[in-house]
């Protein structure tokens, strides 16, 4: 079993997750600067055919995320398509879409993690939502063993054009029912929530 195996009730009966549905993002949003690396790249991505997950991934989610990476120069990396094997007995294995590590090492993840996790549909399912799960709560895992406990860990699932976040805090998975749209002319709601979460992220050490 890996994580892209996982449903939402083998995260209740293996793992003993509650997932529940709840707003717990604010409302208003710190501004997020333009950047103008990121429209050109989105504006090259409007021609381009975009039905297959892969060309989302590249050529709409990866621009998005390292535009989150330029905003944080040196208090992080990402990974992608990065094995993340924390216990294969549990089913806590295999490759995670996107990872970002709090430090600035290219070469291993650091503790505390942040996960982006696509869809393969173009609507956010829940077979992407237990994915993500189970891969927050091997981060759990990772971030003890690393003794950097978190108070909650957070993650995103997306299909481009929509953004769905999550947190998961001891044992219950909170999914904030408002997605979050971005279309190719203004990317910086996402950016601005992505960026309060990440904040959050690098903050919840207890």
């Amino acid at each position: 079993m890996a994580y892209n195996k996982f449903k939402i009730q083998t995260l209740k009966e293996r793992l003993g997750i509650v997932v529940q549905r709840n707003y717990w993002l604010p409302k208003e949003l710190p501004v997020f600067a333009e950047d103008k690396r990121l429209m050109e790249s989105l504006q090259e991505a409007a021609k381009i055919y975009l039905g297959s997950e892969k060309a989302r991934s590249e050529f709409v989610v990866s621009p998005v995320l390292q535009a989150l990476l330029r905003r944080n120069q040196g208090r992080c990396s990402i990974f992608s398509g990065y094995e993340f094997t924390i216990d294969k007995t549990k089913g806590l294995s295999g490759f995670c879409d996107f990872i970002f590590s709090s430090a600035e090492s290219t070469f291993v993840v650091e503790a505390p993690a942040f996960f982006v996790v696509e869809t393969k549909k173009m609507d956010i399912d829940d077979n992407a939502i237990a994915q993500c799960g189970a891969e927050l709560y091997a981060a759990q895992i990772f971030n003890a063993a690393k003794d950097k406990p978190q108070q909650a860990v957070y993650g995103c699932v997306t299909s481009a054009y929509s953004w769905g976040f999550l947190k998961l805090e001891r044992n219950i998975l909170t999914i904030d029912p408002d997605y979050v749209s971005m279309n190719f002319s203004n990317p910086y709601r996402v950016l601005a929530a992505l960026q309060w979460v990440f904040e959050r992220s690098l903050g919840a050490a207890e």
